[in-house]
């Protein structure tokens, strides 16, 4: 049996996360042991539990960055590898990729492999700071064995940054569940849960709520779109450090009874469904997995044209997108779009045509474990 062991810094509500979750249940268990490690502070404590044969805490992972909590847990993931004697660790996310790297380089474990599920540097950022999570990533470069980005635009920046090569690299876009995409519901039982008036149209944002997803030119842009269509809802699903900032602006904007903060859930599914409009004002994505649900259930997507995006929005063909942080061109979209429901359809129809074709679970988890396979027989010859 081959022992695997997924390590990512937090179990927060992410699309990092989810990849990650989908791919430990999804291994085989006939030939892999498959366990995790994250800090155990997180919403999906619980499933990375269930999904896991052996759930590893480590206590201070976690961000930003803190020398000396991050020296610490660079410390309890060495003690875990020597301890457990893994065959592969595979992580993912920035944090843990770079400690568990330099980790599993210490120990000598025989493959390792890193997804950049995103990177943790943008251009709204201080340079400095750029630069040192940009130096970060090349110094740790010769611990990994092999890296997966979730889209090819992201593979060639990466490259780009010397942070590996095309050829001990490859693009694996990140599955989704598609059986819990397409469960049965009551939709019209969700509506009147949330409080959706007969008629309304909605607008739906799945995300944290944190300086990444910058939910606040999302909330900027829709007081813009209310004045035009007033029987319209703003869905925030997600948590997050900004939630109490982000309902002062809601307030300042005299626009509460039309927005709702709904928090972390897991029926974002249903959420989906019920939306007329997807809409996103990240100003940095690997890709953005609430963003492929929501093609993936044929809703047509508003979103900033960053990073690894525009590799399935296409504009004006799979979706509508817009430069990041210009509220303007956000709310004028919105407007397009609820304006016009034939848009709306073909736009959610393409959607779902293309990514459907590239992103099942499934597809996902055999190529990871082509990778594990090829780079276990390179080190067994």
């Amino acid at each position: 049996m081959i022992k695997v062991l997924h390590i990512i810094t937090q179990l927060v509500l992410g699309g990092a996360q989810d990849n990650t979750l989908l791919t430990v249940a999804k291994q085989d268990r006939s030939k892999y042991q498959v366990d995790l490690a994250s800090n155990s502070d997180g919403f999906w404590l619980d499933r990375s539990k269930k999904v896991a044969d052996v759930f590893h805490a480590i206590p201070n992972l976690g961000n930003p960055i803190s020398p000396l909590k991050d020296a610490i847990a660079l410390i309890e993931i060495v003690k875990l590898l020597r301890r457990e004697k893994f065959d592969i660790i595979h992580t993912h996310s920035s944090k843990a990729g770079i400690l568990g790297r330099w980790a599993g380089r210490l120990t000598g474990i025989s493959v390792i492999v890193h997804t950049v599920h995103g990177f943790s540097f943008h251009d709204f950022m201080p340079a400095w700071k750029k630069q040192l999570y940009i130096f970060l990533e090349r110094i740790s470069r010769p611990c990994g064995d092999f890296y997966i980005t979730v889209s090819e635009l992201n593979r060639q920046e990466a490259v780009k940054l010397k942070f590996f090569k095309l050829d001990n690299s490859i693009t694996i876009y990140s599955g989704i569940d598609f059986k819990k995409l397409d469960r049965e519901s009551d939709l019209t039982l969700v509506k009147r849960q949330i409080g959706i008036p007969d008629k309304w149209q909605t607008i739906v944002s799945v995300g944290r709520l944190d300086a990444q997803k910058a939910t606040n030119f999302l909330i900027d842009a829709f007081a813009q779109v209310v004045r035009s269509y007033p029987e319209t809802l703003l869905l925030l699903v997600g948590d997050g450090e900004l939630r109490q900032k982000l309902e002062a602006q809601v307030s300042s904007l005299n626009i509460t009874n039309k927005v709702h903060f709904l928090g972390s859930r897991e029926d974002v599914p249903e959420i989906l469904k019920i939306s007329d409009i997807f809409a996103l004002s990240s100003l940095w994505e690997g890709l953005g997995r609430a963003m492929t649900e929501a093609m993936l259930l044929g809703k047509p997507v508003v979103v900033p044209a960053i990073y690894g995006i525009p590799e399935i929005v296409h504009h004006q063909e799979t979706g509508l997108l817009f430069e990041a942080k210009n509220v303007e061109q956000l709310a004028t979209n919105l407007v397009y779009l609820l304006q016009y429901p034939e848009e709306r359809e073909r736009l959610g129809h393409n959607a779902k045509k293309l990514t459907r074709k590239l992103f099942d679970a499934d597809s996902m988890v055999s190529q990871i474990e082509a990778v594990y396979e090829k780079l276990l027989e390179a080190k067994i010859y």
